[in-house]
Formats: structure tokens, C-alpha cells, sequence
């Protein structure tokens, strides 16, 4: 063998080396910028619910000032809806920013052998998967409260406490439920 093929070798290292580096800190700073942007979005979600807070704080100040109208809870299920929403906007802004670092790290993992690369990817896709759920799940559970928030607020505004109205109001909160609980089932059967 000749003296001049270690060296080659070597410096060949080197720059794969560099180019690991290189790689790993580029993909560092677009992750960065991502959690910066995801940071962005969830303060524009809270400056979007204070302002629908104080818009709904208003219209019931107005409402209050008709002659002979009565207490509105609309508002009050206008508002907690709007909460809902911005929770679930929030976790899929925290899903996004999960996917990216999880789809990072494969990219970082991406020089290896090819099985530790095929390992990687594919608890990429699982971490996925269950973020995804975990989304869902959520959204599900905040749909299932606001129709029970909705269903006992037309109880209590319009008085149909035992009447058909009432029994109809209850069934479809129940169907609702069993709907949100299928649904959530099935998530549970696909990741398990």
C-alpha cells in the first residue's frame, strides 16, 4: 500500500465530517426558525381570543341594555368555543413543530447505515402517528364539551328542563358522545 493513501483517507473523513456538521447545524437553524414561527402563532391565537373576549364582553353589555331581553348565554358558549378552538389551533401548531424535529432528526440520522436510517424513519412515522392522534383526541374531547356546554345552556336558557325538547337536546349530546368515543377508539385500535 502506498504512504499517500491514509492521508487520503483521513482528509476524505475530514470533510464527510464537515459536511455531517454542516448539515446538523443548518438543520438546528431551520428547526429554530420553526419553533420561533410556532412561538409567533400561538401569541397571535392568545391576542385573537383576548379580542374576542372583550368583543363578547361588549355585545353582552348591549344586550343587557334592550328592554326585556333576557340573559343571553350564547355569549358565554360563543367564548368557550372560541377557547376550544384556539387549544386545538395551539397543539396542532405543537404537532407541526414536533413533526419538523422529528423529521430533522431522520435527516440528521440520514448518513448512517442503512438500518439505523430505515430504524429511524420508521419511529418517525410512529412519532407521527401518535402526535397525530394526540391532535385528534383532543379536538374530539373539545367537541364532546362544547355540545354538552351547548345542550345544558338551551336547558337553562329556554327552560325545557323534562319536556320532548329536552329529551331531544339529550339525545343528541349522547349521540355526540358515542360518535366522539367511536372515534377515539378507533385512534386507540390504530396506534395500539
Amino acid at each position: 500500500m502506498s504512504p499517500a493513501g491514509k492521508p487520503n483517507r483521513e482528509a476524505a473523513m475530514d470533510e464527510m465530517m464537515d459536511k455531517a456538521d454542516f448539515r446538523n447545524e443548518t438543520a438546528a437553524v431551520l428547526f429554530h426558525g420553526v419553533e420561533r414561527i410556532a412561538e409567533v402563532e400561538k401569541q397571535f391565537i392568545d391576542l385573537a381570543l383576548e379580542h374576542n373576549k372583550e368583543m363578547g364582553e361588549l355585545l353582552k353589555k348591549a344586550a343587557a341594555t334592550l328592554p326585556g331581553s333576557p340573559r343571553i348565554p350564547m355569549f358565554d358558549l360563543a367564548y368557550s368555543a372560541f377557547n376550544r378552538y384556539a387549544d386545538v389551533q395551539k397543539a396542532a401548531v405543537d404537532f407541526i413543530v414536533d413533526q419538523n424535529r422529528i423529521w430533522l432528526d431522520v435527516f440528521k440520522d440520514r448518513p448512517g447505515t442503512a438500518k439505523k436510517a430505515g430504524e429511524s424513519a420508521s419511529h418517525a412515522v410512529k412519532q407521527a402517528m401518535e402526535s397525530s392522534f394526540a391532535v385528534q383526541k383532543k379536538a374530539l374531547e373539545h367537541t364532546a364539551a362544547h355540545t354538552k356546554a351547548v345542550v345544558d345552556a338551551t336547558r337553562n336558557q329556554f327552560g325545557i328542563s323534562g319536556t320532548q325538547a329536552d329529551a331531544m337536546t339529550d339525545s343528541f349530546r349522547r349521540g355526540v358522545d358515542t360518535i366522539v368515543e367511536a372515534q377515539k377508539e378507533l385512534l386507540n385500535i390504530v396506534t395500539h
